[in-house]
């Protein structure tokens, strides 16, 4: 399904006042934070090298089901192999993840184990990555069963563009808070304090002892899996003596100082085994695409060339905005209950194929150019 590497990296403990400080600088118009040396955001390029989503593919758009309460129970049975307690439901389609949790508990996968089975075990899986760290809500508690829905079907479910799902999720999140002053952030909120750790050197923390889980592992059979991606480098014990943490003060106060040499445009070595490791589906002319991101209800825009520096291209004045957000951010969940998402956004769907197909060799070139430009730009040894 292809969510192997982000597996690999799993969750982390959120320096929640340096999500403030990022939100303080997020405008929803543009979809960047604003320092005082120019914009920079989270990109298709970040969340393939982090995480090793799939950015090519089918944007994340379903058929709801409309069931009756009692059949969403049903429907828990066959697609994840038990059926909640009343008291594991929020509304008529959320579940608490610790009950999908303690039912995975309970089995154990061997060779032998039905087929049924292990599909039903991936699922749960897969929902407890979506519901806590990659998709989650500001809870972090319940996990709603329209994800369910989209992988339903194990192969079709890998042929979804989930890396960009997910930086919808996040942009949306975001935007939310900056506009709303929520005090809570859902969202891919792991995914961008590593990209803030990455970029900005006065936050970034040391590691302490040897990292967890490098290098490939042994599967099912005795198959090698592929390497972890980039994000695993933090999934390791952290020291934060030399660096700032939990302090939104000083968080706002280096933001406010921020110069030229305070921010590293481009982190990412294209040499490196596991960028070179990558899918075809990760490294993907996409990256620079200016292209809708789309997530269920959710249309967020990718802004990419306001952030050319990201990509070791010289930045030049940005494009005026089309204000086409004030549009996207009207369309939400809430009265659309068992909404045809793939209808509802055909328009912004043909707009993500053409962003691939329309100027696919222009972007060809300039995505080569980028990887040659990054392998200069980047450090030693980042």
């Amino acid at each position: 399904m292809g969510f192997y590497h982000v597996a690999r990296c799993g969750a982390m403990v959120i320096d929640a006042h340096l999500i403030t400080a990022l939100v303080e600088r997020w405008r929803p118009e543009t979809h960047t934070f604003y320092f005082p040396i120019g914009e920079a955001t989270v990109t298709l390029q970040d969340v393939a090298i982090i995480w090793g989503l799939y950015i090519d593919g089918q944007p994340l758009t379903i058929d709801e089901h409309t069931y009756m309460d009692d059949e969403w129970s049903w429907y828990c049975v066959e697609y994840l192999g038990f059926a909640p307690e009343d008291t594991d439901w929020k509304g008529k389609t959320r579940i608490k993840m610790s009950a999908i949790s303690s039912h995975l508990l309970d089995i154990e996968i061997s060779d032998d184990t039905e087929q049924e089975i292990v599909e039903q075990y991936a699922r749960g899986c897969v929902l407890l990555m979506l519901g806590s760290y990659m998709i989650p809500d500001s809870s972090r508690s319940h996990v709603s069963l329209l994800y369910l829905q989209a992988i339903e079907n194990i192969e079709v479910a890998g042929t979804y563009s989930w890396g960009s799902a997910v930086l919808a999720c996040l942009y949306r999140e975001l935007c939310n808070a900056a506009e709303s002053e929520k005090t809570t952030v859902g969202g891919a909120v792991s995914l961008l304090q590593v990209w803030a750790w990455s970029r900005i050197p006065a936050i970034r923390p040391t590691n302490r002892g040897e990292r967890l889980m490098q290098g490939p592992m042994e599967g099912a059979n005795g198959r090698i899996l592929g390497l972890p991606p980039y994000g695993i480098r933090w999934n390791t014990n952290h020291s934060f003596g030399k660096t700032t943490r939990f302090s939104i003060r000083t968080y706002r106060d280096m933001f406010d100082r921020m110069n030229d040499g305070d921010f590293q445009w481009v982190v990412y070595d294209m040499e490196s085994p596991e960028i070179a490791a990558l899918d075809d589906r990760c490294r993907t002319i996409l990256w620079m695409s200016e292209c809708p991101l789309i997530m269920m209800a959710i249309v967020e825009l990718h802004h990419p060339n306001r952030v050319l520096r990201q990509f070791g291209c010289v930045q030049g004045v940005p494009p005026a905005l089309d204000h086409a957000h004030t549009q996207t951010h009207m369309i939400s969940f809430h009265g659309r209950h068992g909404c045809d998402w793939k209808q509802y956004h055909h328009i912004w769907i043909e707009y993500w194929n053409k962003s691939f197909n329309s100027t696919h060799l222009n972007l060809e070139l300039k995505f080569e150019a980028m990887c040659l430009r990054q392998k200069r730009c980047t450090p030693n040894g980042s």
